[in-house]
């Protein structure tokens, strides 16, 4: 596809924009905006940031989705939205938490409820499905943008990563809430657009039965969708920035319903695909499906959408992994100033960057990618929901997470991961935590 001048200058100022946005962030904030905002942001700005983490590589997969199964692969973003409600219900309570103990992670969180040993292993496992989830928006970029563009695979990544580190270094947190708002606005103005837009084809009954992947696929994506969600730390890194205990509630039942409306509309794209071009792949749903049906003065508009779900997601995942190995694992052996750990901070985003980038380089299969990233978050989140309920013994909690993922482990080796599999490592976690409430002595 080849841009108009119009669409690259449109493209251009939308960069200017977000690198400017970084400077000022720079030139204002304080050692505590850097990492967290100074727990201030409020409900139009957390409900976007919460919303913007769906990045390029769950649009791309959404899509994928939708043209292979039709309207019911929505159930997945159904379970996404229950999680997000259930998540309000809990969220008050845990950002007045993080408030009196300073929460920077998920993994504080472990450390208060349970014991040093439970916040290093979800530390690592959050750590692993993070940098997978970096991995995977590298990945969306090259495979959007090398087409689009005319650039090599290698350079669209490169030009990625380049791109988000200058705001990202500049303006730390607060810089990731900004951008996140600009982005959300510029989604949420395509995502509506589209539906008035898009021409879906001529579609089969089974496109538009919502309960046609049947009963063991929907309690699947429900699942998987809802646990996902709940184990995210980048969602809990914005409940613990909010402003206030109202504010991170309310934030939450807005998302669950906007992840409801942008996962419909997704799969609605990848319905359009399959109708229009049946013999492209799958995995190309989304590109054929956005920039081939909608109209040609549109396009612009379109690619920045794609720009902004991916660098909403990127820099997310590139704050949070710096600051686990920062907070999670360096702290312990020396506490660190909040200026250290911004210094800290600011090196790591730069390493995990370049490395990210370069794994994304040499790998390419998304869909493998984002449902191994579900399987290790399915590991993590029985701990993490029963603890609201339940006072929890911490080698419970060790042996819960810890079976979760070796089962993953276990699936790899024998070459018997797929996505009928990746749910496994829940049930798995859930039989240990109740085998080890019962048999584990409390401390």
């Amino acid at each position: 596809m080849e841009l108009s001048v119009g669409n690259l200058i449109l493209i251009g100022l939308y960069f200017l924009i977000v690198f400017a946005i970084g400077f000022w962030v720079k030139k204002k904030e304080s050692v505590k905006d850097y990492l967290n905002a100074n727990r201030k942001v409020g409900l139009l700005q957390t409900t976007a940031s919460i919303v913007a983490v769906m990045g390029g590589m769950m649009i791309v997969a959404q899509a994928t989705l939708g043209f292979e199964m039709g309207i019911a692969a929505v159930w997945y973003f159904i379970g996404i939205a229950l999680g997000m409600v259930f998540l309000g219900f809990c969220a008050g309570k845990v950002r007045k938490i993080a408030i009196e103990k300073n929460f920077l992670t998920l993994s504080d969180y472990f450390m208060e409820k349970f014991d040093y040993k439970n916040k290093i292993l979800a530390a690592i496992i959050l750590f692993i499905a993070f940098f997978s989830l970096l991995v995977g928006q590298f990945i969306a970029a090259g495979s959007l943008f090398s087409p689009l563009l005319g650039i090599h695979y290698s350079a669209s990544i490169i030009l990625m990563m380049v791109t988000v580190l200058i705001y990202l270094l500049l303006g730390g947190f607060k810089a990731v809430i900004k951008t996140d708002l600009l982005q959300f606005f510029i989604m949420a103005i395509v995502f509506f657009s589209i539906l008035f837009v898009i021409n879906i084809g001529d579609y089969a009954p089974e496109q538009v039965n919502i309960s046609s992947i049947g009963g063991s696929y929907i309690a699947i994506f429900l699942l998987i969708g809802a646990f996902a969600i709940l184990s995210g730390p980048d969602i809990w890194q914005r409940i613990f920035s909010a402003k206030d205990s109202k504010t991170a509630k309310n934030a939450s039942f807005l998302s669950a319903a906007l992840f409801l409306i942008f996962g419909t509309v997704l799969t609605i794209i990848g319905i359009a695909a399959k109708n229009n071009f049946s013999g492209i792949k799958p995995e190309e749903a989304l590109y054929y499906g956005l920039f081939q049906l909608i109209p040609l003065p549109l396009i612009g508009i379109a690619i920045i959408f794609i720009l902004a779900a991916i660098m909403s997601t990127i820099d997310t995942e590139l704050f949070y992994l710096s600051s686990s190995i920062s907070k999670d694992f360096l702290q312990n052996k020396h506490i660190y100033s909040e200026k250290e750990l911004v210094k800290n901070i600011r090196k790591y985003i730069l390493i995990i960057a370049i490395v990210s980038a370069l794994t994304a380089i040499f790998f390419s299969n998304i869909i493998t990618l984002i449902f191994g990233i579900v399987s290790l978050s399915l590991a993590v989140s029985p701990s993490l929901v029963a603890s609201f309920f339940w006072k929890l013994k911490n080698n419970a909690v060790f042996i819960s997470m810890l079976s979760g993922l070796i089962s993953l482990v276990v699936l790899f080796i024998f070459g018997s991961f797929n996505p009928d599999t990746s749910l496994i490592p829940l049930p798995v976690a859930i039989l240990f935590l109740i085998v080890g409430q019962i048999f584990c002595r409390k401390k």
